[in-house]
């Protein structure tokens, strides 16, 4: 089976991660495509950011309205020295600079920005239009002449903390609704009847009215290559729209792979759709009358030329009333031939006021967050792909909000931050001022979330921003990281992006680091650190440095609130200390590892291939090559490798092929040990593994061996002009090449001409050779040979090792490089070598082979990535810690799952922190402590407390003996052993002498020990469990200096 094909036509350099997400043929198609965009205040410039660094052919920028003040609080792109001046002017040449594939222009029209000047002339250009900050009437007028000119259309904009939108796309096809990679699975069973059923070997994950096509199903073979619609029954079964009864009956094997129908979807115009909305759901709160509220503003600003003063309550309340008459007017589907309005009860207007009043307001946490949904709508109508919007979507954070009244706090001062007061007052903003905040990460997220903050002013004041990132800049960053650009690549990520920040914000206050966050880094990320911080945002793709930095904030009761993006897909979560439970408490668990017989043995998907390849590599010219290394320049490595027996054996063969079986000499000593590789692994092991498990065999159980998951493997004659295997032969031909530093050769004559010369030992299988049926055997088989003395063991390393040159006879010829993987350098043979080695294997099983993007993808273990997604996430990040310097309830914060694909917002309130409670003894009998992962015991005594005096202190204080005491991983003291030698005079020491000696390390600077206790439970007995014989508390703080 041949590779998929490459994403030619596209700089995978450059756009590689998001490739990943739309592929190369709607990465084409958008490529090819021209949008205008009309308005570029906050939201209109999110939008051009993330469409541009999308990689469209061209965007137009229409607005000539002069820059406010109030402008810069959330458009990133315009300068104090910009006010007056004419808003897409000032911000076309900084936006230029996002992609030099893009061609953004500035749009001039004549007489102002009144849009009867967009005529048809200008909208013809254009495959997309893009409103904001425009009235429904001028949306109107616009979405007119597109329907007519069959150009897509789009209304989208912020008025203080509710964001709209509005598609009309009239009439799109699109072959992939979700963009989720098509599912597959093993069959176990299908039933003869007028509905089959089809059981499956794991969860199908399949929909009703999807449509799977099935592969090499035994005795019913008639269904191979059908396409049928499928009905879920449960996880493990589902119907088919097929009538099996004159087919044979099913026997075994067999596979199915869902295939994605094309899918039209049909639009009417907004004048049709305000009469009868169609609108998205979030979390099925406010929608409708968010909708209403929409229209009630636009209303407002038609009659008053401008939008509601926020100081005004009285023109909130009028906004509100156009709402409810419009509300009234709607007549929205009800079953056969009814309709109903929508109404708006006294309860919903009261917090339609409050939202109504910030109406002209544009934030950057709004802003940010329908900047990445309303460019991904876009995107979707460039491309086709996904499922477009149909046709209003709302989003409110009314939680937001404070709960003072309206009044003169929301007064402009005439500065960048004056719709921040409109919105929140200027108590709340001017705390953001002077926050001290940590930021793990300066990537994708990282990026955004800077910008965010330099457009909220945080950190502005007394505060500080203290940024972290180990990583330089890349090429591939540049689509998506948008502080970056081609001149930063190889420099530090978080300098370029604060410096990039600054130029937003020069008043932040931000400190750069370039260390790795964990126990290592404690020494700079010290107590007096993390006391000092307000909160932590995490912006890293990285699980344990994540978990670190929530055990961290637990730790110092300092909220957390992370985010991150896979894709389309986008998530957040707030940790409050006291409130909700913690980053670590609610993670998903880890995902399951291949099985070691498959890789090695049974592989039935291109992942086992892949992964297979991927350790070929590792041992060949990582592990291989530093072994070898390390004989060459390292005095005495023999002797220390010989130290570990149970490897010893290995690294002597490997030394010997290395550098005397097959020391190259020039590049075609190179081919030939990879032509020799070949034949190995792709024909003789084949050949092995079949004699021991032939074709006919039974398992265990008695059915086929080689059926479900097993899938017999055929040996593969080398035939260099069959390009699987001359991509094998060319790439480990280089890779070998290169560890040597052996001048690399690409000529594909000369490769093919010295790999058909070489001269392959005949192969004869070991009939007595035990290969296991599966990882039982297989861990069996291990256990076996490492316990068996092998015979003549000591003779055999002996020889290897006699066979070995001296180091210091090659020392001046070897020059060895072993290698490092790195998947984005595509000059470095590594992921052709992967590729070539998983798609030979492939070849061996029948199992489809995959191109080297697709493997790059799965071998890299690369996290797909887009700009529209990780904008969306920060916003919404940006939102909770506006929540969270107003102290606000747990039913205020949201965490959110998004997938802009579908698309879909749904936020939730976090879970509530779980509390666990000790029943207290002794005095305190009939008392209880209660306490979350939040908690700690603050204990003050003195420098001169013994240990035993502070057992003392804790018996009387919580009525139970102290089991065990730590400090640290360091054991302080057991109740077990405390007749033991020497714990009497221990007792008498000072308790922070006890812990210093104990430890060998030098205590911290900080007032307070960090101790763990563990008391014995009085009331359990021998039956009880080592569980119930304990009682655990919370972390304690042993405050011992003055």
């Amino acid at each position: 089976m041949e590779a998929k094909s490459e994403p030619h036509g596209v700089d995978e350099s450059l756009y590689s991660r998001q490739l990943y997400v739309y592929g190369a043929a709607a990465q084409r198609k958008m490529q090819e495509s021209n949008v205008l965009l009309v308005g570029l205040k906050g939201l209109g410039v999110e939008i051009a950011k993330n469409i541009i660094l999308s990689g469209v052919k061209s965007v137009g920028i229409v607005d000539p309205e002069p820059v406010k003040i109030s402008d810069l609080g959330s458009q990133f792109y315009l300068r104090a020295g910009d006010v007056g001046k004419p808003r897409a002017e000032c911000s076309v040449p900084l936006l230029k600079e996002l992609n030099k594939y893009v061609d953004v222009h500035h749009v001039p029209v004549k007489g102002g920005c009144q849009l009867p000047y967009l005529d048809e002339s200008v909208l013809k250009k254009y495959n997309c239009v893009c409103l904001t900050g425009k009235t429904i009437t001028e949306q109107k007028y616009v979405n007119k002449m597109c329907r007519k000119l069959g150009i897509k259309f789009i209304a989208a904009d912020v008025h203080g903390l509710l964001g709209s939108i509005f598609c009309d796309f009239i009439e799109i096809t699109v072959n992939d609704t979700d963009g989720e990679r098509e599912r597959r699975g093993l069959v176990t069973n299908i039933t003869n009847e007028e509905k089959a059923v089809v059981t499956t070997e794991k969860n199908h994950q399949l929909g009703t009215g999807d449509y799977v096509v099935f592969r090499e199903v035994g005795g019913m073979t008639k269904i191979n290559d059908l396409k049928v619609k499928v009905k879920n029954l449960r996880k493990d079964k589902f119907e088919l729209d097929l009538d099996t009864r004159e087919f044979k009956q099913y026997t075994n094997s067999g596979s199915f792979q869902q295939v994605k129908i094309p899918v039209t979807f049909k639009f009417q115009s907004l004048e049709e759709q305000l009469e009868a909305p169609k609108i998205a759901w979030t979390d099925f709160v406010l929608e409708e009358a968010s909708h209403c509220l929409r229209v009630g503003i636009s209303s407002f600003e038609e009659k008053h030329k401008r939008l509601p003063d926020p100081t005004n309550i009285a023109e909130a309340k009028q906004v509100v009333e156009f709402a409810v008459e419009y509300g009234k007017s709607v007549k929205l589907p009800l079953g056969e031939k009814k309709t109903r309005s929508i109404e708006l009860d006294t309860k919903v207007q009261e917090k339609l006021v409050k939202l109504a009043s910030a109406a002209c307001a544009q934030i950057t946490p709004m802003t940010a967050t329908m900047g990445g949904l309303v460019g991904q709508e876009i995107i979707k109508g460039c491309m086709a792909k996904f499922t477009p919007l149909r046709q209003f979507m709302y989003f409110n954070a009314l939680q937001a909000l404070p709960t003072e009244p309206i009044g003169k706090h929301h007064a402009p001062k005439g500065t960048r931050y004056d719709d921040y007061y409109a919105v929140f007052g200027n108590k709340v903003q001017e705390k953001i001022f002077d926050l001290n905040m940590f930021l793990i990460g300066s990537g994708a997220i990282g990026c955004e979330m800077l910008k965010n903050w330099a457009m909220m002013g945080l950190s502005t004041g007394s505060g500080k921003i203290t940024i972290t990132d180990m990583d330089s800049i890349e090429k591939s960053n540049l689509s998506r990281q948008f502080l970056f650009r081609p001149k930063d690549i190889g420099k530090m990520k978080a300098e370029c992006a604060t410096a990039a920040a600054k130029v937003m914000n020069p008043k932040m206050q931000i400190k750069t680091d370039d260390i790795c966050v964990g126990k290592a880094s404690e020494n700079v990320y010290d107590d007096a650190f993390w006391e000092s911080l307000y909160g932590a945002c995490t912006a890293l793709d990285n699980m344990k440095a994540r978990l670190y930095i929530d055990q961290r904030c637990v730790e110092f009761q300092k909220p957390l609130v992370d985010s991150g993006t896979l894709g389309t897909k986008g998530n957040t979560q707030v940790c409050v200390p006291f409130l909700t439970e913690s980053y670590g408490e609610s993670r998903d668990p880890p995902e399951e590892g291949i099985p070691v017989c498959t890789v090695k043995l049974y592989p039935y998907r291109i992942e086992h291939t892949i992964q297979w390849a991927r350790e070929l590599f590792e041992g060949f010219f990582v592990s291989g090559a530093s072994d070898s290394k390390s004989f060459v320049e390292k005095k005495g490595y023999l002797q220390e490798a010989a130290e570990d027996q149970n490897s010893y054996l290995g690294v002597l063969k490997t030394l010997n092929e290395m550098l005397v079986e097959h020391k190259p000499k020039n590049f075609e000593d190179c081919v030939t040990w990879a032509r020799l590789k070949f034949e190995k692994h792709f024909h003789n092991d084949i050949i092995q593994l079949t004699t021991i498990h032939p074709k006919a065999k039974a398992d265990k159980k008695g059915n086929p061996f080689w059926s479900g998951k097993r899938r017999y493997p055929i040996p593969t004659k080398f035939d260099s002009k069959r390009q699987s295997d001359y991509d094998f032969i060319y790439a480990a031909s280089n890779m070998y090449a290169s560890i040597f530093n052996i001048p690399i050769c690409k000529d594909e004559k000369v490769i093919r001409a010295v790999a058909d010369k070489v001269k392959v030992p005949e192969f004869k299988p070991d009939t007595s050779m035990k290969i296991a049926e599966d990882d039982e055997d297989q861990k069996a088989e291990e256990k076996k040979k490492k316990e068996a003395k092998v015979e003549g063991l000591e003779e055999i390393m002996k020889r290897l090792e006699d066979a070995l040159p001296k180091p210091a006879d090659i020392r001046s010829e070897v020059k060895l490089s072993p290698a490092k993987f790195e998947k984005d350098d595509p000059t470095n043979f590594h992921i052709d070598f992967i590729t070539a080695a998983s798609n030979a294997r492939a070849y061996n099983y029948s199992i489809a082979q995959e191109s080297k993007h697709q493997t790059k993808f799965i071998a890299g273990k690369i996290i797909p990535a887009i700009a529209t997604t990780t904008a969306m996430v920060t916003g919404l990040v940006c939102l909770e810690w506006y929540k969270l310097i107003q102290n606000k309830d747990i039913e205020a914060y949201r965490n959110s799952y998004a997938n802009l694909a579908l698309p879909s917002l749904t936020p939730s309130e976090p879970m509530t922190v779980s509390k666990r409670e000790v029943k207290l003894a002794g005095d305190k009998k009939g008392e209880s402590l209660k306490f979350s992962c939040w908690d700690h015991i603050k204990v003050e005594m003195d420098e001169g407390t013994s240990l035993k005096d502070f057992l003392k202190y804790w018996y009387k204080t919580y009525g139970l003996k102290v089991g065990a005491l730590t400090y640290g991983p360091t054991s302080l003291y057991m109740s077990a052993m405390k007749k033991g030698p020497g714990m009497k005079k221990v007792l008498k020491m000072p308790l922070a002498k006890v812990a210093e000696q104990k430890s060998g390390e030098k205590l911290p600077d900080t007032p307070y020990l960090k101790l763990s206790i563990v008391c014995d439970n009085p009331e359990a007995d021998e039956k009880s469990s080592d569980e119930d014989k304990n009682v655990q508390f919370p972390p304690v703080r042993f405050y011992y200096k003055k």
